[in-house]
C-alpha cells in the first residue's frame, strides 16, 4: 500500500463490523464509516471535484468530520483542514490561497464563504452529511508522491503557509509511529484534541484508520470529564498537549482516586514543551510516565521517547526509524553551512527523512529557505544527551510562539494590530508561562496624541484572529526597545514583560 486511500480501504474492509468511532452515545462500525466515506466521494464527484482538487474541511469534532477527512482522501482530492474558530479574514485567506474547489464548514463559516466571492467554490454546510453509499468506490489513481494534505501553519513571515504533505510522507511516518508505540487494532484512543491540525488530525484520525484501532471522539477536552470517560469507554491511549496535562494533574484527589485507569497503557504529550514539574506531578499522581515526542507540520512526528524504557522530563527521545537528526550551529546554518555542534552543546535541530513535507503551497522561495541540503531547519534549539536522546531547549526564532499546543507566528499578529488606526508600532512575543508554555503578549506604541484602552485592541484582534492568537495581554509603551533603526529587541522585551 503506497497511499492513504489504499490503507483506509484495506482497514475498512478488514475491520468490517467492529467498532470504529464512539461519539455521544453513537457507535459507528468500520463498515458504517466505509459507507459514509463513499457518500462523501459521491458528493465530491457530483460537484465536479477531481483528483488533485483542494477540498477545505472545517468542522468541529464529530463523525461527519471523520467521514469528510477520509472521504476526501479516498476520492484523491487534497484535504485542506480549517480551524472552525477561524475569523472571517483567516477563513477567506486559507480557502482562497489554497484555491479550494469545495469547502465543508460550519454554518457561520458557510455564510462568510458564500458572500466571499471566491471563484469556483462550492460550499457545504456542516450538519448536512452526505448520504451513506454502498456504491463501488473507484479509489483515486493518485500516486504515493501526490499531495494528500495542505495544512496551514504560522511562520516567521506574515500570513500562514500551506504545508504540502504527500501520501508517502504521511503513510510512512504514521506507520512508523504506530510501530514505535506498539499501537494495534486492539487499542482505543480517547480523542479530545481539536482535529484541524496534524496532532489531532494526523495522529488522532488518520493513524487510527491506518492501524484499524477505534476512536472515542469528543467535541472538546474537559479535564473533569476525562478520567471517568477513559474508564467508561475502555480507552488504552490518550494524546494531549501540556496544557491538558496541567489540568489533569490539578484535579482534586478524590476525582483521581476514584478512577480505574488500569487499561491505559500510553499517555503522549506533544506540540509544545512539557515542564519537568508537570511530568513529575503526573508520574506521582497517576503512577505512570508521560511519553514526550517532537514533531511539526513540516516533518510530521520525528522524535519519540522510548516506549519500553524509563523517560526523562524535557527529553523528546530518539529519531524514529528512517529519520536523521542533527544539531548544528544556528549561525552557520543561517549563512548556508551545516556544522554539527559538540556533544551536549545546544544548537538548531535539523531533520531529514521520508517524513518531510513536499514544500509550501505556491511558496518556492520560502520552501528553499526552510530546507538546506535536504534537511528541514526546524528553528528549535536542542541538545543531545549522553545516551543519544534529544532535549528541546528553546526556539532559535523569537517570532515563533508555542502556546497551548499551537504554533503562532508573531508577525501575523503584529500585522493585524498594526491595522488599528491608533496603533503606531507593534512587537509581539511569547512570554514563558507554566500552564500555556508561552503567552502571547503584545507591546504597542500609539500614534502621537492617541489614547486607547488595551482591551479595545484585544477586541480588535479577536475580530481578525483565531482565539489562540489573540494576545492575552497588551502593554502600551512610549517606545519599544530596538537595535538602533533596525529590528525590535525581542529578547529584551521578553525579559521586560515576564
Amino acid at each position: 500500500m503506497h497511499t492513504l486511500a489504499a490503507a483506509f480501504a484495506h482497514t475498512l474492509a478488514r475491520r468490517g463490523n467492529e467498532a470504529a468511532v464512539l461519539f455521544e452515545g453513537e457507535r459507528l462500525t468500520f463498515a458504517d464509516v466505509d459507507r459514509n466515506t463513499r457518500g462523501v466521494a459521491a458528493t465530491l464527484a457530483a460537484a465536479g471535484v477531481n483528483p488533485g482538487d483542494r477540498v477545505a474541511v472545517g468542522l468541529t469534532n464529530s463523525p461527519d468530520l471523520i467521514a469528510f477527512v477520509l472521504g476526501v482522501i479516498r476520492a484523491g482530492a487534497v484535504l485542506v483542514p480549517l480551524n472552525p474558530a477561524y475569523s472571517a479574514d483567516e477563513l477567506l485567506y486559507a480557502v482562497g490561497d489554497s484555491g479550494a474547489r469545495m469547502a465543508v464548514v460550519e454554518p457561520e463559516h458557510a455564510a462568510i464563504l458564500e458572500g466571499g466571492r471566491l471563484p469556483g467554490l462550492s460550499v457545504i454546510r456542516g450538519g448536512s452529511a452526505p448520504p451513506e453509499s454502498r456504491a463501488p468506490l473507484v479509489e483515486a489513481g493518485c500516486g504515493a508522491e501526490a499531495t494528500a494534505l495542505i495544512v496551514y501553519t504560522s511562520g516567521t513571515t506574515g500570513r500562514p503557509k500551506g504545508v504540502m504533505l504527500s501520501h508517502r510522507a504521511l503513510l510512512t511516518n504514521l506507520t512508523t509511529v504506530a510501530q514505535a508505540w506498539r499501537w494495534t487494532e486492539n487499542d482505543r484512543l480517547l480523542l479530545s484534541l481539536p482535529c484541524f491540525h496534524l496532532h489531532g488530525l494526523g495522529l488522532g484520525i488518520v493513524a487510527s484508520f491506518i492501524v484499524g484501532s477505534s476512536i472515542a471522539l469528543r467535541r472538546r477536552f474537559v479535564a473533569e470529564e476525562t478520567l471517568p470517560d477513559l474508564e467508561r469507554c475502555e480507552a488504552t491511549m490518550f494524546f494531549g498537549v501540556p496544557t491538558m496535562y496541567n489540568r489533569l494533574v490539578s484535579l482534586p484527589e478524590e476525582m483521581i482516586a476514584g478512577s480505574d485507569l488500569s487499561r491505559m497503557r500510553l499517555w503522549v504529550s506533544g506540540s509544545a514543551p512539557l515542564s519537568a514539574a508537570t511530568f513529575e506531578r503526573f508520574r506521582n499522581r497517576f503512577g505512570t510516565e508521560l511519553l514526550e515526542r517532537f514533531g511539526m507540520t513540516e516533518c510530521g512526528f520525528a522524535l519519540s521517547g522510548p516506549y519500553g524504557a524509563p523517560r526523562r522530563p524535557g527529553v523528546v527521545g530518539f529519531p524514529l526509524p528512517g529519520v536523521e537528526a542533527r544539531i548544528v550551529d544556528p549561525e552557520a546554518a543561517a549563512s548556508g553551512r551545516l556544522v554539527d555542534v559538540a556533544q551536549g552543546t545546544s544548537g538548531e535541530l535539523i531533520l531529514r527523512g521520508p517524513n518531510l513535507f513536499s514544500g509550501y503551497w505556491n511558496r518556492p522561495q520560502e520552501t528553499a529557505r526552510a530546507v538546506q541540503d535536504g534537511y528541514l531547519l526546524t528553528g528549535d534549539l536542542a541538545q543531545r544527551e549522553a545516551d543519544g536522546m534529544i532535549r528541546i531547549v528553546g526556539r532559535s526564532s523569537v517570532d515563533i510562539i508555542k502556546t497551548r499546543g499551537f504554533k503562532v507566528g508573531a508577525v501575523e499578529i503584529e500585522d493585524c494590530l498594526q491595522r488599528h488606526p491608533l496603533v503606531q508600532e507593534v512587537a509581539v512575543v511569547g512570554v514563558p508561562d507554566a500552564d500555556q508554555g508561552e503567552r502571547v503578549v503584545a507591546a504597542v506604541t500609539l500614534e502621537a496624541g492617541a489614547s486607547v484602552d488595551p482591551e479595545e485592541l484585544r477586541i480588535f484582534a479577536r475580530q481578525h484572529l483565531a482565539p489562540h492568537k489573540v494576545p492575552t495581554r497588551i502593554v502600551l509603551l512610549d517606545e519599544i526597545p530596538r537595535t538602533g533603526p533596525g529590528k525590535f529587541k525581542k529578547k529584551e522585551l521578553i525579559r521586560m514583560l515576564t
